[in-house]
């Protein structure tokens, strides 16, 4: 007597298929968990999309939001997306491709994710003790009319340094593009006439980064015979990399984190985990 064959089974990838809410299987009808992603990945869209209302556009919210119109198309064509992944898998060379890519985005996004929870660890620091000597970090002046960032930084350095009469306060900055004066001059101006004494205050005006800020704050520290430990008075979400690059310089530093405007903080926290990584590879 001869043997039935099993029947063959046909492995290739088929269109996903549910039961449409009215009864009727569509291929179109999307599932619920595919629903909910895409919910999501427009909630972050939006979120840093928001930021550009108030003209902030930079390598961080840009990369966001194309990372999520490419998740929104992903899940839009999943069927298909799954269907190419398993072509190119069947292949040698592309479970090599797929095991690369998979793992690099991984590591990549798994860096980002935590250098985001140490910036964003600064948002509220303050120092534990008084410091005797303020550094003030520059931020744009529009003509000599301090931007909101900027502001907030003068009204923080402001508060310190009438609750600490005995420290004084470095306003580091240069003189930038669409500037009438320089951050240093601005931060001088605002706080003199907030009734913060001149001889208190140390200008340096010719830092055009982060890092210079540091360095020429050091240098001025040196030349006048300042006093450590110092805090670093900075936007929140600039406060982390303020402070690496000042451990760097060897300088015993703690943050002073003035505030920022809601709608931008997660922006410029991905932001700040990126010049991180740009910094350590420098």
């Amino acid at each position: 007597m001869s043997k039935r064959l099993p029947r063959r089974r046909d492995f290739a990838p088929r269109a996903e298929k549910r039961t449409a809410p009215g009864g009727a299987r569509s291929a179109d009808w999307i599932p619920l968990w595919r629903r909910c992603g895409i919910l999501l990945s427009l909630l972050g869209f939006g979120i840093f999309f928001l930021p550009v209302f108030g003209r902030i556009l930079n390598l961080a919210n840009g990369a966001a939001m194309l990372g999520f119109l490419l998740l929104i198309a992903v899940l839009l064509k999943w069927p298909r997306f799954l269907e190419l992944l398993r072509r190119i898998w069947s292949r040698r060379a592309g479970k090599l491709l797929l095991s690369v890519t998979g793992l690099g985005l991984a590591a990549l996004l798994g860096l980002v994710l935590v250098l985001c929870c140490r910036v964003a660890a600064c948002l509220r620091t303050r120092p534990a003790e008084p410091c005797p000597t303020v550094i003030v970090l520059g931020c744009q002046v529009r003509g000599s009319t301090p931007s909101l960032l900027l502001n907030y930084r003068i009204q923080t350095a402001g508060d310190y340094l009438e609750e600490n009469p005995e420290s004084v306060a470095i306003l580091s900055g240069g003189q930038g593009a669409g500037e009438d004066i320089s951050e240093a001059e601005c931060m001088f101006r605002a706080l003199t006439a907030r009734g913060i004494d001149p001889a208190r205050l140390y200008l340096e005006g010719a830092s055009g980064n982060t890092q210079e800020n540091l360095q020429n704050s050091r240098a001025l520290m040196e030349r006048e015979s300042l006093e450590g430990p110092v805090a670093i008075v900075s936007n929140g979400f600039h406060v982390r990399r303020a402070l690496i690059i000042a451990g760097d310089l060897g300088l015993d530093a703690q943050g002073l984190a003035a505030p920022s405007h809601w709608y931008s903080r997660p922006t410029y926290v991905l932001r700040e985990a990126l010049a991180i990584v740009a910094y350590a590879l420098q």
